[in-house]
């Protein structure tokens, strides 16, 4: 009788560094932590998983509610463990996802601390430990010594304001990496945080230990649809010059000229930012004041700004609506026009029709709204092949309708001529499949190009523009982007957006949002 030699190898049988790496799997910003039941498993597991339970740190409104605050009684809890229990664990924390955070102007309140009124405020004896806390950093910079921003920084957290408790975790966490948050109610003590931050980072001084010095991605949103991220112009162009900073990413963005004032205090090629991203955003160049009229006109400024370096765009407009852009008198306004060829570094572009070409895909649903009503296409506005960068490697227009067929097939055929646009090896002409009365003839026989023609349905055209999808009954759901309340529709929006075909139907929201309670 053969025997069986087993190789296989336990957990438990090999080095540390490597359960390390297989229990990171566990660590999750979302749902419920797999990494506390491997505490509970045994000693030497434990020892391992224990700084990888603390690596995010979530304290958000409940999933289902899409949005609201925090709770002061998990901050409390949460100090207490990295400050006062554990500190050494205060290293380990990579990830703060926070929910609406105030500085006690908030008439909302967490069910949490509705189950647990006593729990939101720290004990004398914490206090004096965080009072040390605070004193130790300011004092090490010897910045704001003759202030009492520490006293009234202490007198905060013992009201239980969930400003101060999250600014003291941000204080206390040297190794923050990924910030996520959803916009607060007249923070205080966090807008000094972030005030002393940038002022620290402007000196010529060493960085190490300087709070949040170390964060690299940064994602803020707001959930009203109306006023939108109100608070931008303060945590901005502070958090754009975070050393580290290499991604960006705002939902709801509202710019004012205080914003524009605020970034030109900035020093050119200050940040060292690589990607910023703008969703449902008021924001553009100049940073206008009414959200109805950030045109493709104001958002070319702003991009060539960068001119040299820029290399990826995406532009996405909302073209079903008549935004009051005075068409008949500012008909430039509605197109970014020849200059955007002088972005000579652009690779890839993808943008939406009008804002390319000044053509509609359709009548506005609002045209009867303003007089005259907007027309179809611009007249005189400049076609294509006298628009696109010759450095452009790919090209995606969204949103189109039949209008655009002249100056597609003008592009293609100059494409297969081989004389410009040399190195364009991919087009993509994405079609609303409502508005076209039959399919598009397009096409391109150069070799070395890829002609993409797709046709999109209303709810994926709505699903693009980051639109709120509503939810369920169990679910709200106001960012259909969110990386606080919706990751799970923000994972399949960005696998299809502008595909070209789609899936058969449209996604169903996680119908029990309870997996995705802490």
């Amino acid at each position: 009788m053969e025997q069986t030699i087993s190789n296989s190898t336990s957990l438990l049988s090999i080095p540390p560094e490597l359960q390390a790496k297989i229990l990171t799997h566990l660590v999750s910003s979302f749902g419920k932590p797999s990494i506390q039941a491997v505490l509970r498993t045994c000693k030497q597991l434990y020892e391992v998983a224990l700084p990888l339970s603390v690596n995010a740190f979530r304290n958000a409104a409940p999933f289902a509610d899409g949005g609201g605050v925090c709770s002061r009684a998990r901050n409390v809890q949460f100090l207490r463990y990295i400050a006062v229990s554990k500190p050494e664990l205060a290293i380990h924390v990579k990830t703060l996802l926070l929910g609406r955070f105030s500085s006690g102007n908030d008439s909302a309140t967490h069910k949490k601390d509705l189950a647990q009124p006593q729990d939101i405020r720290c004990t004398k004896e914490e206090l004096l430990v965080y009072q040390h806390v605070i004193d130790d950093v300011l004092g090490r910079f010897n910045y704001d010594r003759n202030s009492d921003w520490s006293a009234e920084w202490v007198e905060d957290l013992s009201k239980g304001c969930s400003d101060a408790q999250v600014a003291l975790i941000m204080l206390i966490c040297p190794n923050i990496r990924t910030l996520v948050f959803e916009q607060a109610t007249q923070p205080r003590q966090f807008i000094r945080l972030l005030q002393m931050v940038g002022s620290l980072n402007s000196l010529n001084i060493d960085r190490h230990g300087i709070p949040l010095s170390r964060v690299e991605d940064v994602f803020h949103e707001a959930t009203d649809f109306e006023e939108g991220y109100e608070m931008f112009y303060e945590q901005g162009p502070i958090i754009f010059h975070l050393p580290r900073l290499r991604f960006y990413e705002g939902n709801l963005i509202y710019g004012d000229t205080l914003t524009a004032a605020a970034f030109n205090r900035l020093q050119p090629r200050s940040s060292p930012v690589e990607e910023i991203t703008l969703r449902s955003s008021t924001i553009s160049g100049p940073v206008l004041t009414d959200y109805n009229k950030i045109t493709p006109r104001e958002i070319l400024e702003a991009l060539l700004l960068h001119s040299e370096t820029l290399e990826d765009v995406r532009v996405n407009m909302h073209e079903e609506w008549d935004k009051g852009w005075e068409w008949d008198n500012h008909p430039e306004r509605f197109y970014m026009g020849k200059r955007l060829s002088q972005l000579h570094s652009l690779k890839t572009l993808t943008i939406s029709s009008q804002c390319l070409t000044g053509i509609l895909p359709g009548p506005p649903e609002n045209n009867e709204m303003y007089r005259p009503p907007m027309p179809i296409q611009i007249e005189g506005a400049p076609t294509l092949i006298e628009c696109l960068p010759e450095s452009l490697e790919s090209l995606k227009v969204l949103g189109c309708g039949e209008a655009i067929w002249e100056t597609a097939t003008e592009l293609l055929r100059t494409v297969e001529q081989g004389v410009r646009f040399t190195k364009l090896a991919y087009i993509c002409f994405l079609f609303n499949e409502w508005l076209m009365k039959s399919k598009m003839d397009l096409h391109c026989y150069s070799p070395g190009v890829r002609l993409e023609i797709g046709y999109q349905n209303h709810d994926f055209y709505n699903f693009d523009l980051g639109q709120p999808s509503g939810g369920t009954e169990e679910r709200q759901i106001f960012n259909t982007t969110s990386r606080i309340y919706a990751p799970d529709i923000r994972k399949f929006y960005l696998g299809i957006r502008e595909l070209v075909e789609f899936p058969d139907s449209a996604y169903e929201p996680m119908p029990d949002p309870h997996d995705f309670e802490e």
